[in-house]
């Protein structure tokens, strides 16, 4: 049966990381079962930066166990993804990384004022991302095989 084809190449795969926004984080709950949530991200370097409250049930879930998975999809045509597979951890939040990671969905100036507000209400994590596999898929490519 064909398959579709993966992305090109790394630099395909970084050019999508910078166009999309959201992800998909999904860890393991306690009772074996999967908690999967849209997360904003910034990728640089080789590493997703991901910002969420420290009460969030995905920060629960990271303390106990690291392994997670990031989906990174576009739904409109060309259909593409990336899936990634590796550890995550918290870290000290730096506000200006939160900023810079919503400034990728909305204006700067809105960026500080909701990192604020969710600073003083929540309490602010940062995740970051490290994969150790990742499976793409990039429909405009045409299927394989």
């Amino acid at each position: 049966m064909p398959q579709m084809p993966p992305m090109e190449n790394d630099a395909a795969i970084e050019a999508f990381l910078q166009e999309e926004v959201i992800a998909v984080l999904s860890t393991h709950n306690a009772d074996g079962t999967i908690h999967s949530a849209p997360i904003l991200f910034l990728f640089e370097d080789g590493v997703f930066h991901l910002g969420t409250q420290s009460g969030a049930q995905r920060v629960i879930n990271l303390q106990r166990d690291p392994n997670a998975t990031l989906l990174i999809e576009r739904r409109s045509d060309p259909f593409k993804f990336v899936i990634a597979y590796g550890t995550a951890h918290i870290v000290d939040t730096d506000f200006e990384r939160r900023v810079d990671i919503l400034s990728r969905l909305y204006p700067e100036e809105g960026s500080r004022a909701f990192a604020g507000q969710m600073q003083d209400q929540f309490g602010l994590v940062s995740i970051e991302f490290q994969a150790q596999r990742t499976v793409t898929v990039d429909y405009s490519r045409g299927a394989a095989g």
